[in-house]
């Protein structure tokens, strides 16, 4: 009995046999091999071709991979010039697959013996869907622990890495401490085990998903600085300007006692999120969209000048907070002749606010909380291209002679509203003339603080203490820039990019934990929280 072929009929896919008796004439059969309401029978795909000798005879030769959540197929490779016959395994090794056993979840028809899942890269045990996914997880947010928790969920899979053995740290006698050293639940020893998974997929994957959108992303904006430029040669009025919005995000970290049993919040234990957004320029007005996020031990000089290196060009406008580093980074890095500091309005009026804070008698106690009293709140409010504060240097210092005149009539102090005025008064002035000409360009970073919000933030939500690598934080903040940019909406293509990252190198990615911090034997150390790590790279790169 031989097959003969197959049809698609009502009854489903038949497969045809010729039947040869021993005794009695020879006759057909059909066999129903997938119903109606299955999925179809797979195509036949060939077998992978053998790396080394091409148009040799390939074959399946049994599986590998104890490790794995699934065996791994294994090939063995005849070759035609006469050479021993050897077995091997194709760049991206795939999961075994039985023939018409086993469907696809993602596209509902049943896998080719060839076509198992690919790993991710050689020697990981994950295969290349589930660590898009996972990268998409990460990127919106959810943590490492998380996503390593579900990893292992999915994948039906209980082996995890073993962690790198803490220092040892004297523990302190019952007469010193006082207290019992409280005791690791399971939950968190777990946790401290599974978060590897998503740290490792993000140090090892995430150039691969964000270096296509960083490339798009530059060429956009050097094309539309070319534009810009050539029009400024021809002395033609700049449409649709360059402008950038700037601002950092303080990270409060913890700060364990000496006995190592209670922590308390302290900015100077904790880091600095940058962020530049770009404006982009819709038919319905200005938007803003995510450029660039890193995280630094500070927010100063060098560290803003890094961002801005790595930003690649120079802008018309520079929307930021006038009272940080931000602005003398702006004057060291950019040539003022060609890019324009727009001190931000919002940030200025939580500034004049924030002066009056220890001055009761500034505030009021409404329904709402702690406010400022009506007058100048009223007077903040005015604080736009709206109200005609910006129309002119008389208008502009106009404003300033009224807000004190609100404050000596109220009796409220001046010292610290007129270093308020100092920082800003004639930093705005300069560049009134240059928003008169571009009415559309943004006076404040409300529209970095809302993607902050919506995008960096997650971040932040459960685990301002959890980040002390400054390589790792950053491609994670890659990611999420990626997301931001529409990279994840389609995971079959992500996992495309990552199939096509693993082929350049033969399969082959990084090896893990290559960045890892240093452990020292007493206490700890963190490059996301060393700020000469800041200083060196500024003055290697001749920033400073």
């Amino acid at each position: 009995m031989v097959a003969n072929g197959t049809r698609l009929a009502k009854k489903g896919l038949v497969r045809r046999y010729r039947c040869t008796p021993a005794q009695g004439d020879a006759h057909s059969f059909t066999v129903v091999v997938a119903p109606p309401d299955r999925p179809r029978r797979a195509s036949w795909e060939p077998p992978p071709p053998c790396p080394d000798h091409p148009g040799s005879k390939v074959v399946r030769n049994g599986t590998y991979g104890k490790k794995t959540a699934k065996p791994r197929q294994r090939y063995r490779c005849t070759p035609a010039d006469g050479s021993p016959v050897h077995a091997f395994t194709p760049p991206l090794p795939r999961d075994h697959v039985h023939e018409n056993k086993e469907h696809c979840e993602h596209c509902e028809e049943l896998r080719g013996v060839h076509r198992g899942e690919t790993a991710v890269a050689r020697r990981h045990a994950w295969s290349t869907r589930v660590v898009a996914a996972g990268l998409e997880k990460l990127a919106s947010g959810q943590s490492y622990a998380e996503v390593g928790r579900w990893a292992l969920r999915s994948t039906n899979t209980k082996r995890t890495r073993t962690p790198a053995p803490a220092p040892v740290v004297p523990a302190p006698t019952p007469a010193a401490s006082g207290k019992k050293r409280r005791k690791s639940s399971p939950a968190s020893k777990t946790a401290r085990n599974v978060w590897h998974i998503g740290a490792d997929w993000v140090e090892a994957f995430a150039p691969a998903v964000y270096a296509p959108v960083d490339a798009q992303l530059r060429t956009t904006a050097l094309a539309e600085r070319a534009r810009l430029d050539e029009a400024r040669t021809h002395g033609q009025a700049l449409e649709r300007p360059q402008v950038i919005l700037v601002d950092d995000v303080p990270v409060y970290g913890r700060e364990l006692d000496s006995l190592r049993t209670k922590a308390k919040s302290r900015r100077d234990a904790g880091f600095f999120i940058l962020v530049v957004a770009e404006t982009h320029w819709d038919p319905t007005g200005p938007s803003a969209r995510l450029r660039l996020a890193r995280a630094m031990a500070k927010s100063n000089t060098p560290a803003w000048r890094l961002v801005f290196a790595e930003l690649g060009y120079e802008p018309d406008f520079v929307v930021a907070d006038a009272g940080t580093g931000i602005g003398a980074a702006v004057a060291a890095h950019f040539d003022p002749a060609r890019t324009a500091f727009v001190p931000s309005l919002w940030h200025l009026a939580n500034r004049v606010e924030r002066a009056l804070a220890d001055t009761h008698s500034a505030f009021a106690v409404t329904s709402r909380g702690r406010e400022l009293i009506a007058p100048l709140a009223a007077h903040l409010r005015r604080l736009g291209r709206h109200c005609g504060v910006l129309d002119d240097t008389a208008s502009w210092s106009t404003w300033w002679d009224e807000l004190e005149m609100l404050l000596r009539a109220h009796r409220l102090p001046l010292d610290k509203v007129r270093t308020q005025r100092r920082n800003s008064e004639s930093r705005m002035g300069s560049v009134l003339g240059l928003l008169k000409q571009h009415p559309e360009v943004p006076v404040s970073t409300g529209g970095v603080e809302s993607l902050i919000a919506s995008n960096i933030a997650p971040l932040l939500a459960r685990r301002r203490s959890a980040f002390a690598n400054i390589e790792r934080t950053n491609l994670l903040l890659d990611l999420v820039i990626a997301h931001h940019h529409g990279a994840f909406d389609h995971l079959d293509k992500v996992a495309a990019q990552l199939r096509a990252d693993t082929a350049e190198s033969a399969g082959w990615t990084v090896p893990l934990r290559a960045i890892a911090d240093p452990r020292p034997h007493h206490g700890s150390y963190s490059s996301l929280r060393d700020a000469t790590l800041l200083a060196d790279l500024a003055e290697s790169r001749g920033l400073t």
